[in-house]
């Protein structure tokens, strides 16, 4: 089920296990919207707002905690060390997001979408805890160029998913049973057995783990909360569960490209550590320009996109009640086309450790999304859409400039 990879991996982007790899996350996310389209078929809108409160707390949670864990891991080992030797910093994170991720449902357990139900707590506890594990995993896996492997990880928590959830939907037609397919999906990474590949090949100084995660999660704690919140913003706002299901489904199919660069961003940064280790700083540059001139023609594209069939595409695969507004698709579409490609051109500072700054950019973001969501009149559905829209473009222009800058 794996490729072998040799110690003499090429380092670019032709490496083998690379095509395993993407149609791994291509399938994985399709998986994980057929999981989504049985959900609100089978529970209906209400039924299925506790799934998209998870999804959505935890979609934020691991973009902030555990997205960034595993991108240290990935990092670290690509440079030779083991992930033994950090075994405390992911205890740390774990129990931080853990802790984020819980907090959250205990807050809102008395609100409509949970309605007391204290099984959520348990639920969320037990996702994000997996998935701490599946994080680092993965990033042993793809530092050690065991990227074939990657791929077969993905699928694997997508199968596990769905088969589990659809089978206790059998059981109990109900959301809290539902839920615990989510908590099964993680335990994808123990069938790799990723333990075995980690090793200690070089003698290298740690990068400083405080230092990198804590900017790190600061700027992901940033970004995610403009680009996962906008459930979360409808809710402030006064919008009904109702609304919150439209919402979540529509910013969750849109966000497709920027969900499969999280699972997939991990092949490219080894790559970019060694170009960083070995101070060929014109090529991080011609990275970062290869990726920014195609995304600002991708964002432009996908806002357009949006308006012409967003809310037919949402309405195709979730049913007619999740359809959104033509404005919120056009927003939606055209900010996380924004999003992604200040995602992917981040990772040009992730893999110098210059984490502050993509921080900084990310926090900028944040600031004018929050500013202009309060300025802005009309639904909250579309006041949502429009600070996030502006938001992301604010992102990409302040990344932008931190990466093509001498």
């Amino acid at each position: 089920m794996t490729e072998a990879v040799p110690v003499t991996t090429p380092r670019g982007l032709r490496a083998p296990g690379t095509t395993t790899m993407l149609a791994g996350g291509l399938i994985g996310a399709i998986l994980a919207y057929v999981f989504q389209a049985v959900g609100t078929r089978i529970l209906g809108r209400v039924g299925f707002a506790p799934i998209a409160a998870i999804w959505t707390a935890f979609f934020i949670v691991a973009s902030i905690f555990l997205v960034p864990l595993e991108q240290y891991v990935t990092r670290e080992t690509s440079r030779g060390r083991a992930l033994r030797s950090d075994l405390g910093v992911v205890a740390v994170v774990a129990v931080l997001a853990v802790a984020a991720g819980t907090g959250y449902v205990w807050v809102s357990l008395d609100s409509d979408i949970f309605g007391g139900n204290s099984v959520y707590l348990a639920v969320m506890a037990l996702v994000v805890l997996g998935y701490s594990v599946l994080f680092s995993a993965k990033g042993v896996l793809a530092g050690n160029r065991r990227f074939a492997d990657v791929g077969w990880v993905l699928i694997l928590e997508g199968v596990l998913r769905l088969v589990v959830g659809l089978a206790l939907l059998t059981v109990a037609i109900d959301a809290t049973t539902f839920a615990w397919g989510m908590a099964a999906a993680p335990l994808a990474a123990l069938f790799l057995r990723f333990w075995r590949h980690d090793r200690q090949t070089e003698d290298v100084e740690p990068v400083g783990a405080t230092r990198f995660l804590g900017a790190f999660i600061v700027g992901s704690s940033a970004s995610q909360l403009l680009l996962a919140g906008a459930p979360l913003g409808v809710s402030i706002l006064g919008g009904s569960a109702g609304l919150f299901s439209v919402i979540f489904v529509t910013f969750t199919l849109y966000r497709a490209p920027l969900t499969l660069i999280y699972s997939l961003q991990s092949r490219i940064l080894p790559y970019l550590v060694t170009l960083g280790e070995e101070g060929d700083h014109s090529g991080l540059r011609r990275v970062a320009l290869r990726v920014l001139i195609p995304g600002a023609v991708l964002t432009a594209l996908g806002a357009l996109v949006g308006w012409l069939i967003g809310p037919e595409v949402v309405e195709l695969l979730f049913g007619e009640e999740f359809s959104p507004a033509r404005r919120v698709a056009m927003l939606a579409a055209g900010g996380v086309m924004a999003a992604s490609t200040a995602q992917v051109g981040g990772q040009v500072l992730v893999a110098r450790a210059r984490t502050a700054a993509l921080a900084a950019a990310w926090g900028v973001g944040l600031l004018v999304a929050v500013v202009v969501m309060v300025a802005v009149g009309g639904e909250p559905d579309l006041r949502v859409a429009t600070g996030f829209a502006a938001g992301e473009l604010v992102a990409l222009l302040s990344v932008g400039f931190l990466i093509t800058r001498s």
